[in-house]
């Protein structure tokens, strides 16, 4: 596959990766890139390459006590019944469509054990084949890859 990016962007999307908030006069500085380069490729990049500019937030400190993490296997009649419900839901933060003996990965948060419980009583009603769940205790890396000039090299 061919890289359509060039290394002074991908330069600067290691610094934006590592903080959304840093100044381009900073990018500038930290890089040598002139800050007019810096502008126009933030720009290209905000059109062709950056999905989202969003904070990673702590659910904790928010009143979201409880993270969990769970597969679910769906029954073939109500699978897109259940899709549906999950996308629509609020304690939904992330749903990925799987392969293989699972149709979905889902990352949610609850204030409490018991909204938790509430949560996944509603999903009977799907007559869920398999269902793993797996409570998060500690974040020990998240959103990592690509903040560092040297991940630059994994393209090559």
């Amino acid at each position: 596959m061919r890289l359509l990016l060039t290394k002074k962007e991908l330069l600067i999307l290691t610094h934006l990766r590592a903080d959304s908030r840093k100044s381009l006069t900073m990018i500038s500085r930290e890089t040598g890139i002139p800050i007019s380069t810096v502008f126009d490729k933030v720009g290209k990049l905000g059109k062709n390459t950056i999905s989202k500019y969003s904070p990673l937030l702590d659910f904790q400190k928010l009143g979201f006590g409880l993270r969990i993490n769970f597969v679910l296997e769906a029954n073939n009649k109500k699978k897109q019944e259940l899709k549906d419900f999950l996308l629509e839901n609020k304690n939904i933060n992330s749903i990925l469509r799987l392969n293989n003996s699972f149709d979905f990965f889902v990352e949610a948060v609850f204030k409490d054990m018991k909204g938790f419980e509430e949560f996944s009583d509603s999903l009977e009603k799907f007559k869920i084949k398999k269902k793993k769940e797996f409570f998060i205790i500690e974040d020990l890396k998240k959103e990592d890859f690509f903040t560092k000039p040297e991940h630059i090299k994994l393209l090559d």
